[in-house]
């Protein structure tokens, strides 16, 4: 487990606090990771993964410009900024396939995720594992991945401040 306090130099940081969906997100995370948060808000979680120092790489992309401006503040914040990349671009626009091994795409809509991988088919291929956690049309995504080759692993069903969040553990290629 990651301990609630890490020390950067002589400074001691406070390890940045997940929600408890968040936190499930994190659990499918390997160590060693090559990481990219698609959506990435505020930040939360690759300013955790970064101060964990778990993951060999993290990328943190958005859409809006305001979402990608407070997830640099909470990186600076932190001071973690140099262990992100920040990415201004639409999904996975910016991130070449040999970039990550793992791709988080969570608080899109089931559709917005969908497109996002059929504008990225690398996403399918064997050795790329996806965490989805689609906020709606969690069945027409399903279909689009079992249509198109993804295997998923697992579910979980998180439950956090009252609403209850479905996670897709995926990855790309054919089932062995």
């Amino acid at each position: 487990m990651i301990s609630e306090i890490l020390r950067f130099g002589s400074e001691v940081m406070k390890q940045k606090k997940l929600s408890e969906r968040l936190k499930a997100l994190a659990d499918y995370i390997d160590d060693g990771a090559s990481v990219a948060d698609i959506g990435t808000d505020h930040g939360f979680l690759p300013v955790y993964l970064a101060q964990a120092g778990l993951v060999k790489s993290i990328f943190a992309s958005d859409i809006s410009r305001a979402s990608l401006d407070s997830a640099k503040q909470a990186a600076a914040d932190a001071g973690v900024s140099e262990a992100i990349t920040f990415i201004f671009a639409p999904g996975l626009d910016g991130i070449s396939p040999t970039d990550v091994d793992t791709v988080i795409i969570a608080g899109l809509g089931g559709e917005t995720i969908l497109s996002i991988l059929m504008d990225a088919p690398w996403t399918g291929r064997s050795g790329i594992k996806l965490i989805l956690q689609p906020q709606s049309k969690i069945e027409l995504l399903c279909r689009f991945l079992y249509d198109n080759g993804y295997l998923i692993n697992e579910t979980k069903s998180v439950l956090d401040k009252g609403k209850r969040y479905t996670i897709l553990y995926v990855s790309g290629g054919e089932p062995e």
